[in-house]
């Protein structure tokens, strides 16, 4: 039981540095503010994101994505969807009182 927490630390250890290693971790995680500013950006990064989605990250274990999903490149893919989805739902809201305010 002893080599397989040592396994374990050794498989997290070598994510967290292929991590750092990634493209995108040096600009750093972009904040949802950012994204909901930059929507062309936000929508570059979640196509990217999708892509990755059916690739690699579809045969990661659990462990694994969800250490992926705390580096800069998950942090990025979060926020664009958020800020994207965010933006949508306000876009239907104006369109909602818009049409209502036709029957005042």
């Amino acid at each position: 039981m002893h080599s397989r927490r040592k396994i374990q630390i050794l498989a997290m250890t070598a994510i967290f540095s292929l991590a750092a290693c990634e493209k995108g971790s040096l600009s750093g995680p972009r904040s949802l503010e950012y994204y909901g500013e930059h929507l062309t950006e936000a929508d570059a990064v979640i196509a990217k994101c999708n892509d990755q989605e059916k690739k690699e990250l579809s045969t990661m274990s659990t462990t694994q994505r969800l250490a992926w999903m705390d580096t800069a490149e998950g942090i990025n893919c979060r926020n664009a969807a958020k800020a994207r989805a965010n933006h949508d739902y306000a876009k239907y809201q104006r369109k909602m009182r818009e049409a209502a305010d036709k029957y005042k």
